[in-house]
């Protein structure tokens, strides 16, 4: 009973939703009605690629850095 009543105390709002997530449905909405069906097939594939092109992101990223060091390295020799 205690631990309800500090539990209670200690929520700072008691929406059944975030703002957070009242603004990513807002976000849709509103690219939907500018871009179309497009959008939201595009944040389906984002949302069901997302880890697999973090990773490519990622590798390309580093394959960057590895081929600016080797410039670097070699117009300073």
């Amino acid at each position: 009973m205690i631990r309800t009543e500090k539990n209670m105390k200690q929520r700072s709002s008691y929406l059944p939703i975030s703002i957070g997530w009242i603004l990513k449905i807002v976000l849709v909405i509103v690219g939907y009605s500018l871009w179309g069906t497009g959008f939201i097939w595009a944040l389906v594939g984002l949302y069901l690629f997302y880890d697999v092109l973090r990773g490519i992101l990622s590798c390309l990223l580093m394959l960057g850095a590895v081929g600016a060091l080797i410039i670097v390295i070699m117009t300073c020799l």
